[in-house]
């Protein structure tokens, strides 16, 4: 009787097991291709002058917030800028100068340094969140990243 018993409930988690690792696969791989695209991209967002490095990657923390933070070098002097918002909102990926993430309110929340700080104060909301400059081949690197999107907001239905 236990033996049919723990058979049941193994047949009703099945499941949502599966759909866990479903969701952490799909956040998995649009995760690696935006940062591909900033790992490969000389900028993120015009606004910003100097080399680029990544100081944290895009990631997609519990709460299903996506987050990313670059610093930008000059010869004398340092910016650092984080980008954060809701995955669940995401409307879709625009490409124009940047790839970019569309929101349909201004959900991005923007910090940014002042210079030679580490010290991140929020400084704007927006509906734009830049991913980085595309190489040649934008378009196809906008259709690869949507089709990944769709993918992951299958799970972050309300």
């Amino acid at each position: 009787m236990k033996t049919i018993r723990n058979s049941f409930l193994l047949i009703l988690l099945m499941p949502i097991i599966a759909s866990a690792q479903t969701k952490q696969k799909a956040e998995k791989e649009f995760v690696a291709e935006l940062n591909s695209i900033l790992k490969n991209s000389k900028e993120q967002h015009w606004k910003y002058t100097g080399v680029m490095t990544i100081d944290s990657a895009f990631a997609i923390n519990k709460e299903g917030v996506l987050s990313v933070t670059v610093r930008y070098t000059d010869d004398a002097s340092v910016v650092k800028t984080r980008m954060e918002a809701p995955v669940k909102n995401i409307k879709s990926v625009a490409y124009d100068l940047y790839l970019i993430l569309e929101y349909k309110t201004d959900e991005v929340t923007v910090y940014e340094s002042e210079v030679n700080s580490n010290e991140l104060k929020q400084v704007d909301k927006t509906n734009y969140f830049h991913i980085g400059a595309p190489l040649k081949e934008g378009e196809k690197q906008q259709g690869k990243l949507q089709e990944l999107l769709d993918k992951l907001l299958k799970y972050y239905t309300d």
